[in-house]
């Protein structure tokens, strides 16, 4: 048995009639493993990087001291911590005194991230116990020079280095004094904290991400309230857009990719069958049994995805290598290294895609009669049933495995489904209506050929339409939709913001920047409030689901007040807001965390002032503009008499950036943050991922290149039948080739232009739903795919028909049977 296995296999192989199911399995084990190496541990190393904005992988952040059990449970885990505390504080040097943002860490700090100082560059250490790191504009007011000592409370500190930039900066925008870095161990001898001091704890946690996962799982119930456990996601609403973005992009071709090699091997599965009718016929004549049969045909399969598993291996292990290795120079780190899992993944998906769409065809072979080898007509017929099952079962699993949220993987298995059903429905309509209108002609007889086999004829139909589809998909996705997303971080994005301007230092604050001939930013009002009533019910945290939700309800808002919204917003909901009239503009987002409705009645604590109007208009926010936006924006009529500040976001180049000292010391009560890190850290999320879209997109083009040559390849044994009695009947070679012709044209331009209308209409859904990318209708995509489904079918079928219009009838019945 093993013998016959082994020979029937290579016999198969020798004969060419597992080339397309073969390189339909290659090309799915492929693209899954490269995709599923590559965005793994592109994905990984994203993160880390992300997380040096945070210093860590997840802290928990809270107003009180944290029990030590958090920290004691990450440890167990072996996981690396370190802590900070956060507060105001009067620093003097020489008589002159500051307010400042005092920051107290443990030695560990950063966890993730580096320290850069001057002069000593980029540290991964907090100050040593008895000194003290500043910032410039702490420095700058003070008059202090290295080796001074400053006093804090009741601490005597060297100034050890001035803090360029700490990792976390950014995280958080409520601390508007300068810098003072302290370490842990001097905070008991300060007199700093007592009761009523007004402290923000932090319990930084890094490590690999599967323990962090447990961590985060071990103490997400025990935290209490006033507690916050956080990722970068959390923290920053641009980083977080970017991940999940980059995220979805990767999922979407490769979801693509294994759709197209689904197809693929769905359609060869049936080739393979009819290509063993006759074999199986003659080991039943020879008496062996349907058990024997199907053990013998499952073996195949085997040994298929075998071969399949390790050449499709290798190909996606070197081809993700050669594409890290293209982008090393661009990669800020190593990439983390892969598993087997995504191989192992990908060749059992694998094999489930080749047994959901051959297995019931296997059955029926199993049942074909020993007579077969005389009488071709009796051939077995497949369950078409429990066939589409399987088939349907088999692509779920890839949908689940690849897409890992339903609204992405039923958006592709629906647009997959209208695809065939359009492009089946309106080809066979069109093939039964044409012979009606049309006047005797050799088109006449492509037609009726293509009506006499309308199962073939609507699969081949959707097969090519969603080979297309999936090409065209990928073009728009890699072209439109890819440029759109670059296009929305501009280059001169605002890399710094100012806060806590004062209405009447606006002036000034612009002039320094006309003096240097650069465009002065502009100043938005500022005011905070907190969130006290919904329709006249008190806001409780616990009356919310989730964290999110939770930690809102708790924190001030920062507000807004105007009737003009920036290009970065987008009414979706609601009318403008009106100078003279109450009202609240609420960013749709929010307002769907925190269940706000339109017309909903808000009250906000705004300096001891209750500040009361309906939602009038809910609408979309650009992030990634990096501009200054609000969540919340009230109208002029409630808040303009109110005490209020300003802020501002600007761009500055490397040579620009001489202007923040300037401002820093001529206006000391404002506070410069420089974003840069997030900026870039966005940059390079979206440069990575298109690298690793590039990769994937060739994947899917030979997935699609795949699909095309098996829906060709399913009729080529019905051709070479056809072709067989037309020349016995005398048709020329001509008159066949020109039948051929037509009947391709026809087949490859409805599907195309079927393909190009839902290739179109799926990258605005996906832009639109999936991705929050606008993008326009390409009208001149379907007919562009028309035109090349009908060039590309038509030159297809007639290299791969040219031999049969010139071979001898005989030989023709006696090859087709």
């Amino acid at each position: 048995m093993h013998k016959l296995n082994w020979r029937l296999f290579y016999r198969s192989f020798q004969a060419g009639e597992y080339r397309t199911l073969l390189a339909a399995l290659i090309i799915a084990i492929a693209a899954l493993t490269a995709v599923g190496l590559l965005s793994g541990r592109m994905e990984k190393l994203l993160a880390l990087e992300a997380n040096d904005l945070l210093a860590a992988d997840a802290v928990i952040s809270s107003d009180h001291a944290l029990s030590v059990s958090y920290r004691q449970q990450a440890e167990r885990l072996g996981l690396n911590t370190a802590e900070t505390a956060v507060f105001p504080s009067m620093a003097g040097f020489n008589g002159q005194v500051m307010l400042s943002s005092v920051k107290a860490v443990s030695h560990a700090y950063p966890l993730r991230g580096q320290l850069k100082l001057a002069p000593d560059g980029h540290v991964s250490t907090a100050p040593e116990a008895g000194s003290a790191y500043a910032d410039a504009r702490l420095a700058a007011t003070l008059k202090l020079k290295l080796g001074d000592t400053l006093e804090v409370g009741q601490l005597r500190l060297k100034l050890a280095a001035l803090i360029e930039r700490e990792p976390d900066a950014a995280m958080d925008f409520s601390g508007l004094q300068p810098r003072l870095m302290i370490n842990q161990q001097d905070l008991a001898a300060s007199g700093l904290i007592g009761f009523g001091s007004r402290v923000k704890y932090r319990l930084l946690v890094a490590g690999p991400p599967a323990t962090i996962a447990t961590w985060h799982q071990a103490v997400q119930p025990k935290l209490i309230r006033g507690e916050k456990l956080e990722d970068v996601r959390d923290a920053r609403p641009e980083v977080k857009t970017a991940l999940e973005r980059a995220e979805r992009f990767l999922r979407l071709t490769s979801l693509l990719a294994g759709c197209l090699a689904a197809m693929a091997i769905l359609l060869a599965a049936r080739r393979f069958a009819t290509r063993h009718f006759d074999t199986v016929a003659l080991l039943r004549t020879l008496g062996a049994s349907r058990g024997t049969v199907r053990t013998l045909l499952l073996s195949q399969l085997a040994l298929l995805t075998l071969a399949a598993s390790v050449v499709g291996g290798l190909l996606g292990w070197g081809a993700q290598s050669l594409l890290v290795f293209s982008i090393q120079d661009r990669l800020p780190a190593a990439l983390p290294d892969g598993t087997l899992l995504p191989w192992l993944v990908a060749s059992l998906l694998g094999f489930v895609l080749l047994m959901g769409s051959a297995g019931p065809m296997l059955l029926a072979l199993a049942n074909t009669p020993p007579l077969r080898v005389l009488r071709h007509e009796l051939e077995p017929k497949a369950s078409l049933i429990l066939q589409w099952t399987l088939t349907l079962v088999a692509l779920l699993l890839l949908l689940w495995w690849i897409a890992a949220e339903a609204k992405l993987a039923l958006m592709v298995g629906a647009g997959i489904v209208a695809t065939l059903l359009l492009a089946g429905g309106s080809g066979l309509g069109l093939l039964w209506l044409l012979p009606r209108i049309l006047p005797e002609h050799p088109i006449k007889l492509a037609l009726r050929q293509l009506l006499r086999r309308p199962g073939l004829a609507f699969a081949q139909l959707g097969a090519l339409a969603i080979g297309l589809l999936g090409i065209w998909l990928l073009t728009v996705v890699e072209g439109d939709l890819l440029k759109t997303w670059e296009g929305r971080v501009a280059a001169d994005a605002p890399n710094h913001f100012a806060v806590n301007i004062q209405p009447e230092q606006a002036a000034q604050f612009e002039q320094r920047f006309i003096n240097r001939h650069m465009p002065a930013p502009a100043l938005q009002s500022m005011i905070r409030g907190r969130w006290i009533m919904q329709n006249k019910q008190p806001i409780k945290p616990e009356n919310f689901q989730e964290d999110r939700a939770k930690h809102l309800a708790e924190r001030e808002f920062n507000l807004s007040w105007g009737d003009i919204l920036s290009n970065d917003n987008r009414i979706v909901a609601g009318t403008p807001l009106n100078d003279s009239q109450p009202g609240f503009s609420v960013e749709a987002k929010l307002a769907t965390t925190l269940n706000i409705k339109l017309g909903d009645v808000l009250s906000f604590d705004i300096a001891g002032s209750t500040v009361t109007a309906p939602v009038v208009n809910l609408r979309e926010v650009n992030w990634d503009s990096f501009r200054v936006n609000f969540f919340v924006v009230a109208s002029k009529a409630l808040v303009a008499d109110l005490p209020t500040s300003m802020i501002t976001s600007f761009h500055l180049s490397e040579a620009q950036k001489t202007i923040v000292p300037e401002l820093v010391q001529a206006l000391p009560n404002v506070t410069i943050i420089d974003v840069g890190q997030v900026l870039a850290e966005v940059r390079r999320i979206l440069d990575l991922s298109a690298a690793a879209l590039r990769l994937v997109f060739l994947f899917c083009i030979a997935a699609g290149v795949t699909v095309l040559f098996a829906a060709l390849d399913t009729t080529e044994s019905e051709r070479a039948r056809e072709a067989a009695i037309l020349r016995a009947l005398g048709a020329t070679s001509k008159k066949l080739r020109s039948v051929w012709l037509f009947e391709s044209l026809l087949l490859g331009g409805i599907a195309g232009l079927v393909a190009g209308l839902m290739a179109s209409i799926g990258g605005m859904v996906i832009g639109q739903e999936l991705l929050e990318l606008p993008v326009a209708f390409n009208y001149w995509l379907p007919l562009a795919s028309l035109l090349a489904g009908a060039a590309i079918t038509a030159l297809a079928v007639l290299r791969r028909l040219h031999k049969l219009s010139k071979t001898s009838p005989l030989v023709l019945l006696r090859d087709a049977g």
